[in-house]
């Protein structure tokens, strides 16, 4: 596949800064990080002004459960004026930062992360999740069963997600309209 990487993505002039983000993608998926980060060092090298090497970046942050760096790096991503490929992503995993650092002025930003990704793919039923989980910590009750409604509608299929949103929407006492 690295063969075929290069005869893609290799122009005469030598190896493109795409050419090093499908190999740091592709061994991001194989969760050889290690690797994939020497490949986005040499894609930034090439064009440090990437969105795409930013968002990848904070991809394999996040994935590699160094969340503080992920963050940094979406919050950069978001910052260009060219969206990197796969926003919705970098949105949802940067909401998913905000909510666990459980700072309430964060979780407006989580909340505008999150209605972005939403905006961007709105049949993702954990973009869902994840929003209705924000309105019912900063209690838009309106808002929480709307967003659940359509988690239960797309059909999550994380359990444990699924079960905390319940633990919180008994908590607060409202958020689940078939209560």
């Amino acid at each position: 596949s690295e063969l075929l990487a290069h005869e893609l993505l290799c122009p005469q002039g030598g190896p493109s800064c795409e050419y090093y983000l499908v190999l740091a993608q592709t061994h991001i998926l194989k969760k050889d990080f290690a690797k994939a980060e020497e490949y986005l060092q040499q894609a930034a090298q090439m064009d440090y002004l990437s969105p795409n090497v930013w968002g990848l970046k904070g991809h394999l942050y996040f994935l590699s459960g160094n969340h503080a760096e992920a963050k940094a790096c979406y919050e950069r991503t978001i910052s260009f004026v060219v969206d990197a490929s796969e926003m919705h992503f970098i949105f949802l995993r940067l909401g998913l930062i905000y909510l666990e650092e459980k700072e309430l002025d964060e979780l407006t930003e989580a909340e505008d992360a999150l209605s972005e990704a939403n905006a961007l793919n709105n049949y993702n039923a954990e973009v869902w999740a994840y929003l209705a989980l924000v309105c019912l910590k900063v209690g838009r009750q309106l808002e929480a069963e709307q967003a659940y409604k359509y988690t239960i509608k797309l059909k999550l299929k994380d359990e444990a997600l699924l079960a905390e949103i319940h633990t919180v929407q008994e908590t607060v006492g409202f958020g689940n309209p078939s209560f």
